[in-house]
């Protein structure tokens, strides 16, 4: 009876230990998900350039219609729009107009400008996996870039390389090495074990899949 209770005990605390593990992964998994988000909105490029003249404009617009539209309402217009000019030119023209159909085509490229400065640019940084939300952690895209040219040049055998980041979803390396040998065996795949390698001690956000474009030597 006594075997009985401790063996029963003992599967129970196992259990718990079992329950207990798999929350702490869990928790520590959605800490590093909230890390990730965290740093890349934190290294998110803010088009500022963009922007800001944008705005500017959207402002400076806006504002003297407003002020064109209140002048008018107590009698005495300011002056700033051409209303008159403006609605004469309008009655004149039809929707068939090439003038109609050019300014249509003008607005509506600007538009889909606009949208495409919307978009999030490329971020010169790449973000780096971490835990803790309150921190962003990220290697500029130059640095990761000689990091893992030297990771390439360490190699035996390669006399030059060159490293290409590439994939704004899915991250991808390109290795390009030019061998001193005449017969480099499988020296291609020795650079690529060498950058996954140098990749993994980094420990980036988004794993990148490494591809190696060997050139061999020519006397």
């Amino acid at each position: 009876m006594i075997d009985t209770l401790v063996t029963r005990r003992s599967v129970g605390t196992a259990g718990t230990t079992a329950t207990t593990d798999r929350a702490g992964t869990r928790e520590l998994r959605r800490a590093r998900r909230r890390a990730r988000r965290g740093a890349a909105e934190e290294f998110r490029s803010s088009r500022a350039a963009v922007g800001v003249p944008t705005a500017l404009a959207v402002t400076v617009t806006g504002g003297a219609g407003a002020v064109e539209v209140l002048s008018r309402l107590i009698g005495h217009p300011a002056g700033l729009v051409p209303v008159e000019r403006l609605s004469a030119v309008l009655r004149q023209t039809t929707w068939g107009d090439p003038r109609a159909l050019a300014v249509a085509g003008a607005l509506a490229a600007l538009g889909l400008a606009l949208l495409a400065a919307a978009l999030p640019g490329r971020s010169r940084v790449v973000v780096m996996d971490g835990a803790d939300p309150s921190l962003a952690a990220g290697i500029a895209r130059a640095d990761l870039r000689r990091a893992l040219v030297r990771a390439a040049l360490e190699v035996p055998g390669v006399a030059r390389a060159g490293v290409r980041l590439r994939g704004p979803f899915r991250r991808r390396v390109t290795v390009r090495a030019t061998s001193r040998y005449r017969n480099p065996g499988n020296l291609a795949e020795l650079v690529r074990i060498a950058v996954a390698c140098r990749l993994d001690h980094l420990d980036l956000a988004r794993a990148a899949a490494v591809g190696v474009r060997l050139r061999r030597r020519r006397d």
